[in-house]
């Protein structure tokens, strides 16, 4: 609504039916308390669809981007209901501008479904970090993430046998990129380990010594090929929800625009009913008169400051001496 906003003030409308409209959909609102209210707390939730779209659209989208559309959809569907009953009895009466943005809201039920099986609760900020689709959703993801899972407690498991089987209690099977998996002992327990023919010595710290054997070797593989797969799947599934979230851009986008405007036209009535503005008869002729006028940006400086500000009059009305108008 921020950047809407900015852009209605950049480019303020010329024409006064446009300009009713606007107030039309603004005077609905300040009257239709609770709907207003349950608009204003909806909208607070709502993530920002149209930045979502643009990200993913450029292929710099991550899962919290879809999460950001499902998000947005659940929310506009909630509001077409919302705004649909509330407007439901006014007829003729039923202000063109908000019903056109009801309109606009869409249906996307069914994408909101699958986007909720298929993320995760927690989303990383990048589809490669993984670990963003929901259990349940894909069968063989499922699958594969087991068979990585279980085979870090067969680490732990092997630890556990070597350290028992070597007598030493502080033996770990440890990890990191450049040696993947390896045993490490202190360097006064490596006898031990040269001693056995199933430990082949890797690398001499100054603290450690580094081991590695072929089973050590082979439940690496098993991991790094499970967690590699499920990686390449995960990727796969983003891909395809990103492809289906692309198929419907249009009609998000409309969408996006629509909760937009709801956010300005919220905004304005809210502020409408705090500050008790009144609404102008704004028509084609060169008349202009304001009766207790009310500077809103002094206002609001004044009252910062504790001050109260003196409501003025204002008549630049064509028919009033020339002697008494100011250009």
């Amino acid at each position: 609504g921020a950047r809407l906003l900015f852009a209605w003030l950049s480019a303020p409308l010329t024409d006064s039916g446009h300009i009713a409209m606007r107030l039309d959909a603004v005077q609905f609102l300040t009257e239709a308390t609770p709907t207003r209210e349950d608009l204003r707390d909806q909208l607070r939730r709502c993530p920002d669809l149209a930045r979502a779209l643009q990200r993913l659209a450029l292929e710099r989208g991550g899962p919290r981007d879809l999460a950001a559309v499902r998000e947005a959809a659940r929310i506009a569907g909630l509001l077409r209901t919302l705004l649909g009953n509330a407007t439901a009895d006014l007829s003729e009466r039923k202000p063109e501008l908000l019903t056109n943005t009801i309109a606009a809201l869409g249906s996307f039920a069914p994408l909101v479904e699958r986007l909720g099986r298929a993320l995760a609760s927690e989303l990383p900020a990048n589809a490669r970090d993984g670990g963003f689709i929901a259990p349940g959703y894909a069968a063989e993801l499922d699958e594969l993430r087991t068979l990585r899972d279980d085979s870090r407690r067969h680490i732990a498991a092997l630890q556990k046998r070597y350290a028992d089987e070597t007598s030493i209690g502080n033996l770990r099977v440890k990890h990191n990129n450049v040696l993947g998996y390896f045993v490490e002992v202190n360097p006064n327990q490596a006898e031990r380990l040269q001693a056995d023919d199933r430990f082949v010595h890797r690398q001499t710290m100054a603290n450690a010594m580094r081991f590695t054997t072929v089973e050590l070797s082979d439940l690496e593989a098993r991991i790094m090929q499970a967690g590699d797969r499920s990686l390449a799947l995960e990727l796969e599934l983003f891909n395809d929800l990103v492809g289906e979230v692309t198929a419907r851009a249009d009609d998000l986008s409309r969408t996006a625009e629509a909760l937009a405007l709801l956010d300005v036209l919220g905004g304005l009535a809210d502020l409408a009913v705090d500050l008790r503005y009144t609404r102008p008869v704004v028509d084609n002729t060169l008349a202009f008169k304001i009766e207790d006028g009310r500077h809103p940006v002094v206002e609001a400086v004044l009252s910062a400051d504790g001050k109260a500000f003196i409501a003025n009059d204002c008549d630049l009305s064509a028919d009033r001496d020339p002697a008494e108008r100011l250009w």
